[in-house]
């Protein structure tokens, strides 16, 4: 009989834990391009370039992230969104397309960057390379905390 309920709760917790929503991990979002859609405006991603994602709390220790197909609509997600509780921004660099931590990205805001929703913002990961693209196209450098300003005029993006 005590075998027995042990392995009944045993198995009940099993079940239980497969339920749980969220990961356990905070990253950004996996994103399939050409097939996943942006959480924003549901344009599929399709420029590893200029995605985004953020990750937010669903409950403690379990986080869902979300894709996005421009910088822009991931500030104007947020702002829609107050109940997320963000614990992670994440964009990708221009040139490697590789993840980075937004809040230590640099970005170009400008015209002339042809951006999927048409937000004209690239980030990436040095000053440097920010600034020289910055000045062929006649644009400006925004670091995160400008870039949240920047939200907060054009999108109404309150920032958390």
């Amino acid at each position: 009989m005590c075998q027995r309920l042990l392995g009944l709760l045993l198995l009940l917790g099993i079940i239980l834990g497969a339920c749980t929503r969220g990961d356990p991990q905070i990253k950004p979002a996996e994103i399939h391009y050409g097939q996943d859609a942006c959480a924003e405006c549901n344009m599929i991603i399709s420029d590893p370039r200029f995605a985004a994602s953020y990750a937010y709390e669903m409950s403690e220790g379990r986080y869902a992230s979300l894709a996005f197909d421009d910088i822009g609509d991931m500030l104007m997600h947020a702002q829609k969104h107050p109940e997320h509780k963000i614990v992670g921004w994440y964009v990708h660099d221009y040139q490697s397309k590789e993840w980075l931590d937004a809040t230590q990205a640099f970005y170009v805001f400008a015209e002339g960057i042809r951006s999927p929703m048409g937000h004209g913002l690239a980030a990436h990961t040095a000053r440097e390379a920010a600034q020289q693209m910055a000045d062929a196209l006649n644009g400006s450098v925004l670091d995160w905390v400008a870039l949240q300003a920047l939200g907060k005029q054009v999108y109404r993006y309150t920032g958390k």
